[in-house]
């Protein structure tokens, strides 16, 4: 198992809070690309994916960790699109 079937794994079975950096690895390395948010973007990130062309608008947490809430909304919207 590769290692990035294995965060897509820990992601996926995340119940709590998840590592933002851990998240953004995971989410380029399914294809997703991130734009620039604007000269006064300030913690808002945009990711637009290569093929589908879908967004994923977030805020980065400033401690690193995603809240609950946040988590399952991605698991979320990230299986609608079926990547994961």
């Amino acid at each position: 198992m590769s290692q990035i079937d294995k965060l897509k794994q820990a992601f996926r079975d995340c119940h709590g809070t998840f590592p933002y950096r851990e998240f953004e690895r995971l989410i380029r390395a399914i294809g997703f690309e991130p734009l620039k948010a604007g000269k006064t973007g300030g913690a808002r990130r945009k990711f637009m994916h290569r093929v589908t062309g879908k967004q994923i608008w977030l805020h980065e947490p400033h401690d690193g960790e995603m809240r609950r809430l946040m988590v399952r909304d991605q698991q979320q919207y990230l299986r609608e699109l079926g990547l994961l």
